[in-house]
């Protein structure tokens, strides 16, 4: 069911409308892989981190960040985990290897980014109307300085400019600029942890108002698409479109495959 736009169903939308379709038209949910349970322990390790801050001034302990990054990661998963090829036979040794890389990365959001982040509100739900059909929606963080951070966690490094590419900077930026007037700068903090060493990256972007313009084109694209019920098929020769990256590749008529009720 869609009750707005989220910056998550907005990115799926433009990645594959089938996709889309399946997943928020048909309500089919596919289990998360590992490196979404990777991101959402680090981010239930800044929550906690940031909620106490609010009134302690001071950031937890990287023992008590752990946990509340452990506690993420396992609630993630707790309706499955979608894993392919010898992922499957290995279940066991991929969850414990990828709960090392979320407990590493917690460490380096412990030394590079906690102590820069002093916040107002934390986890703040946010309804925005632009005019569109649908609103915008979402979660956010709210600091002094009038910046919006979030975090990504990532197997490998960054481009120099891989922020000008993203969605969600512009989205955020743009409910926040709804909600309080101020355009902010917005700041992703990229933990990555290398096998050999732990890696911090920082990257930001201060939309114009063409990011402005841009992101209402594909926002009214979504909205007719939804109206129209057309959703068209990724291109085939796109990453995304594997058995790896997409629950639905398996029983996606797109691609050949019988289509069916059970990805995994």
């Amino acid at each position: 069911m869609i009750d707005g736009i989220h910056q998550s169903n907005l990115n799926m939308a433009l990645r594959c409308g089938e996709q889309f379709r399946r997943r928020y038209i048909e309500d089919e949910i596919v289990p998360p892989g590992v490196a979404a349970g990777r991101g959402t322990g680090v981010h239930k390790a800044n929550e906690a981190n940031l909620i106490q801050k609010m009134s302690t001034g001071v950031d937890l302990g990287i023992d008590d960040l752990k946990d509340a990054a452990r506690d993420g990661f396992v609630k993630a998963f707790r309706n499955g985990v979608y894993l392919v090829g010898d992922e499957a036979t290995r279940k066991d040794e991929v969850l414990n290897d990828a709960l090392h890389d979320c407990l590493r990365c917690t460490e380096i959001y412990k030394e590079n980014v906690a102590p820069k982040i002093t916040p107002v509100q934390v986890e703040v739900p946010f309804e925005v109307d632009v005019g569109l059909p649908l609103k915008l929606k979402g979660r956010i963080d709210f600091e002094d300085d009038n910046s919006v951070d979030d975090l990504k966690t990532s197997k490998k490094s960054w481009g120099h400019d891989q922020i000008q590419k993203e969605i969600q900077p512009i989205f955020y930026s743009m409910a926040h600029e709804h909600l309080t007037g101020i355009r902010p700068e917005f700041h992703y903090h990229i933990l990555v942890p290398l096998k050999t060493k732990k890696k911090y990256m920082h990257q930001s972007i201060t939309p114009t108002d063409r990011h402005y313009a841009s992101l209402m084109m594909k926002l009214k694209m979504m909205c007719k698409m939804i109206e129209s019920g057309v959703f068209l098929p990724a291109n085939p020769t796109s990453w995304w479109c594997s058995h790896k990256w997409c629950g639905y590749y398996q029983t996606c008529v797109y691609v050949g495959n019988k289509p069916g009720k059970v990805w995994i």
